[in-house]
């Protein structure tokens, strides 16, 4: 190579002036310098040639219940139509179910099906399977499908390969004959759209079905009832279509209860968290459920709040380095029922002497699976991990007239567990199950429910479920201590509002002594509803009530970048709605300072109030409708290709989402087609982002 090229690659002059520089350097500049590159290096190659992410993590969540042997053996067929072939079954029960109401369903429905009509039916989660498997189901056997949606539509972690499968298979399914029930809320834009999915496939590919597909709607909270209502269907199509006898069905328990010596402690769980089911993909967004401290406890309302109250706890994570957040993700809180309830049951059933006594705890099918721990004691079953505190359904009610100790309990209960005396008893008194025995004692002074199966009571009731909250703090500013907002509520009886029925999670932080120390346990999961990654990018944040909690995180970022960074930072466009400013206007004054401090020129507020005396009620829609609130809320979207953030119930969002498209649609002089291609453009790139409940 020539002097020429050379000196393209080397300024000669700019060396020889540095090289002196470079000799002078002591022993501690070379130090640096290699713990320099040394520290680069690992940057650059963290989580690739090191501390790279074990691959078997999720084995600490999928499955838990293997070690009990109480799940299917790995090397058990994944062919479902082998199966039903060998055992011979008459039909397979698929669930998917991403709060596990389904699963709780499936397994509820396959027991009605064989004490009723003596069906033998496999209960099977749809990821266990092959699916290929289920096209060479025999036309003799049938398939039930019980699948919910949440979110934007979207399946069940375990439904989500087999809507990919059936979506894009081209064979015929025509020997398949199938029932289908789907779990969603009408609320949400696409109400029930995996049931829908999945029956338009199913009859595209000429499958038959057996009966119109049912629905549950649980925007009324009427979910229970829908699905009873279409159990009641199906088995008029058995008997009716199929030719089967119903039966009078016994109470046969699916589950096996036995005391043991305590004197074994190695296994007792009395009090922390049963682990969670889930898939590998889903063990991804999940942290491990650890105890963790509560530092602060405060409340945000103002007086004259009555019957509502709204509390910010912040919880201490400097201990649990494996437990990490980013701002917008959710935190898992586990609840215990209160006490009061727990006594209340325990007492009911005559078991205060034998509360502490271990027990062992087994499906009576070892192909089942249970939700709660294996090895405990009855005052920690009532306590931590069954939910107690809720409503009894109207099939507990037919099932516990059963076991009725009196004629005349018996009597009562069956009349109780009809539709239309059910509806009117709930609407005027707080049925738990045990405050249900307790009004059959006062109906018939010598019922004793002593004898009541343990078994019973653990079928009929709910396993304990944690209950999520959006952080309210931003990862950023304190990583290691992590905010909720938590909005205490109780709810009345339409009929008799008197009575106030608290929520179980809420009475649980709200009864939390902080001069105690308290601890929790917790979880946290990785949430999709995150802020755009460039910070000058324009935002516009729409939330009612507790739905301010994770934007609370976002104000908090950007003020950061806006005080460490040169970057340009974004607009940022806030429209919240409450009550009354005076009494529940969350985080007002660290709103306010960072109007006036961090964010200043770079944040507006625009407020709905709707219990304001003497003023008409405002709702953040009713905001957004205004000229120069929908001005620039379309100027940030559509000229400045801004994104959108709702957080609150899902009634708010889907009224102010409608009233921007409006304001979209007006603006770019759209027809209903392009506004909503707008609108599912905006959500597919992740511009627009929904955090909601209820």
């Amino acid at each position: 190579m020539d002097k020429t090229k050379i000196d393209q690659y080397i300024d000669i002059a700019a060396f020889a002036q540095i090289r002196p520089s470079i000799l002078e350097l002591g022993a501690d500049d070379y130090v640096a310098i290699i713990l320099l590159l040394i520290g680069t290096i690992g940057y650059l190659t963290y989580g690739k040639r090191w501390a790279k992410p074990d691959p078997y993590l999720y084995k600490l969540y999928e499955r838990p219940q293997e070690k009990f042997g109480t799940v299917a053996r790995d090397d058990a067929t994944k062919d479902i139509a082998r199966r039903l072939s060998q055992e011979n079954k008459d039909a397979v029960i698929f669930w998917g179910s991403q709060s596990g109401t389904a699963e709780g369903f499936a397994h509820r429905l396959a027991r009605d099906c064989h004490q009723r009509f003596g069906l033998n039916v496999i209960v099977a989660d749809l990821s266990d399977y092959d699916h290929d498997t289920i096209a060479q189901i025999a036309e003799s056997k049938f398939v039930i499908f019980l699948l919910s949606t949440y979110g934007e539509g979207d399946p069940s972690d375990n439904t989500t390969d087999f809507l990919e499968w059936v979506q894009k298979r081209s064979d015929t399914l025509s020997n398949i004959r199938y029932a289908a029930f789907g779990l969603g809320n009408s609320n949400y834009v696409y109400y029930n759209k995996v049931a829908d999915d999945v029956v338009q496939c199913l009859e595209k590919l000429s499958a038959t079905p057996l009966l119109p597909v049912g629905k549950a709607d649980d925007a009324n909270s009427g979910t229970e009832e829908d699905f009873a209502s279409w159990r009641d269907d199906l088995f008029a199509m058995f008997q009716h279509k199929l030719g089967l006898e119903e039966h009078v069905a016994e109470y046969v328990p699916s589950i096996l209860v036995r005391e043991i010596d305590n004197s074994v402690e190695s296994s007792l769980q009395s009090g922390e968290p049963h682990p969670l089911k889930l898939s590998r993909k889903a063990a991804r967004d999940y942290s491990a459920i650890q105890k963790l401290p509560v530092k602060n406890i405060k409340t945000l309302t103002g007086a004259g709040n009555a019957g509502r109250s709204c509390l910010h706890l912040e919880i201490d994570i400097r201990a649990h380095a494996q437990i990490k957040y980013k701002t917008g993700d959710h935190l898992a809180v586990w609840p215990t029922n209160s006490s009061d309830e727990v006594e209340r049951l325990i007492n009911v059933l005559g078991l205060s002497e034998t509360k502490q006594i271990d027990v062992l705890i087994s499906a009576a099918n070892n192909e089942d699976e249970i939700k709660i721990p294996k090895h405990t004691n009855v005052s920690a079953l009532f306590c931590h991990y069954l939910e107690i505190c809720g409503a009894v359904s109207r099939d507990t009610v037919s099932i516990l007239s059963q076991l009725a100790p009196t004629a005349s309990t018996k009597s009562f209960l069956q009349n109780l567990s009809t539709k239309s005396a059910y509806a009117a008893f709930i609407s005027q008194h707080h049925i738990t199950l045990a405050r249900l025995l307790e009004h059959t004692m006062l109906h018939d002074p010598e019922t004793d429910w002593s004898q009541l199966p343990l078994a019973f009571i653990i079928e009929s009731l709910r396993p304990m479920t944690p209950r999520y909250y959006s952080i309210s703090s931003s990862s950023m500013v304190s990583p290691r201590q992590m905010a909720i907002t938590v909005a205490v509520s109780p709810s009345e009886l339409p009929l008799n509002p008197s009575v106030s029925i608290p929520g179980l999670t809420t009475s649980y932080l709200s009864g939390l002594d902080i001069d105690a120390t308290p601890t929790i346990y917790s979880h946290v999961r990785r949430s999709a509803f995150k802020m755009p990654f460039l910070h000058k990018t324009p935002i516009v944040l729409i939330a009612a009530g507790t739905g301010i909690a994770p934007f609370r995180g976002f104000l908090q970022e950007r003020a950061q970048m806006a005080q460490i960074s040169n970057q340009e930072i974004g607009p940022v466009l806030l429209v919240f709605g409450c009550r009354n400013p005076d009494q529940d206007y969350l985080y007002r004054s660290e709103i306010e300072e960072l109007q006036e401090r961090a964010l200043k020129g770079k944040l507006e507020v625009v407020t709905a109030f709707s219990r304001v005396s003497g003023q008409k009620k405002c709702y953040v829609q009713d905001r957004l409708a205004e000229q120069d609130v929908k001005e620039k809320v379309v100027k940030i979207l559509c000229e400045q290709e801004g994104n959108l953030y709702f957080c609150g119930s899902t009634t708010m969002a889907k009224t102010a989402g409608r009233t921007l498209v409006d304001a979209v649609k007006e603006h770019q002089k759209a027809d209903d087609n392009e506004a909503k291609s707008w609108m599912d453009g905006m959500k597919r790139s992740r511009r627009w982002q929904e955090d909601v409940w209820g």
